[in-house]
């Protein structure tokens, strides 16, 4: 806390102080959710079976590198702001069914997408690299969120009954 309160007042002014402090306290909150996901990922590839295991052992693992990279990049910049990294995970959810293993993920991932939005807004106006940068990181797990329902369904395509017709050019 000391390093923070020494941050902020090079920063002049204590709206700076508690916009920085709510800031590292969201990321923080961000990389439980990332170190989490680390783990979960990880667990449901070694869990994974059946036929199912073809398909999902690699893209768990390939979820677990990615949060991996985010967790790093989160923890730099809890310390960048003056703080210090977290190194508690978030609740790590278990199972050996498949579809209950995408549920789960999805409830991780939006979990983590709440803390983002919560870090996003506590910027300070003025704060755009922080903010450009947890934009992207939002777009991220929005990605991984619309992945996760399309595949417990509970995002589907609606087609209506109309014919596709192409026209010739």
């Amino acid at each position: 806390m000391t390093r923070l309160i020494r941050y902020a007042i090079l920063l002049d002014g204590e709206d700076k102080v508690m916009g920085r402090a709510e800031l590292v306290e969201n990321l923080n909150k961000a990389l439980s959710c990332e170190l989490a996901a680390v783990i979960q990922y990880s667990q449901h590839s070694y869990l994974v079976t059946g036929t199912d295991r073809q398909v999902f052992k690699d893209w768990f693992r390939d979820q677990a590198e990615e949060a991996q990279d985010h967790a790093e990049s989160v923890g730099d910049k809890v310390v960048a702001l003056g703080g210090i990294p977290t190194v508690e995970p978030a609740m790590i959810r278990q199972s050996v069914e498949t579809k209950e293993m995408l549920r789960q993920d999805l409830e991780l991932e939006r979990e983590a997408m709440a803390v983002y939005m919560a870090a996003w807004a506590s910027c300070d106006d003025d704060d755009l690299p922080q903010k450009f940068w947890l934009e992207e990181r939002i777009s991220e797990e929005q990605q991984h969120i619309e992945e996760l329902e399309k595949l417990t369904s509970e995002r589907t395509a609606r087609v209506n009954a109309e014919k596709i017709v192409l026209k010739e050019i």
